[in-house]
């Protein structure tokens, strides 16, 4: 596994996934490992929710044959987050409210 635990990550569009693995069946992207899919509602909450696509890995899951991250934002759905999945490492800087900006409290 290449990111560890706090890493800041770009999660690959729904596109980028599909020309690098293709679209199963039943609509899902997989390819991952054994259990791990791409399915089509992870794509729509990182749309709705993390335009940006950026997610911190909180933890990792390695039970079995299904492992991945697990991220911070999004551990309530049970789903399982892959190197393959992942576009980069970034560098994140939190954005300044203008009272820190300001220096005003």
């Amino acid at each position: 596994m290449k990111y560890k635990v706090g890493d800041k990550v770009r999660i690959k569009t729904w596109k980028e996934l599909e020309k690098e693995f293709g679209v199963n069946k039943n609509g899902n992207i997989g390819g991952f490992n054994k259990k791990c899919l791409f399915v089509s509602k992870k794509e729509e909450y990182l749309n709705k929710n993390f335009p940006d696509r950026i997610l911190t890995i909180k933890g990792l899951n390695e039970l079995g044959d299904k492992f991945g991250y697990i991220v911070k934002e999004i551990d309530n759905q049970n789903w399982l987050w892959t190197d393959k999945m992942i576009k980069e490492k970034v560098a994140y800087e939190p954005i300044l409210s203008r009272f820190d900006i300001l220096d005003i409290r």
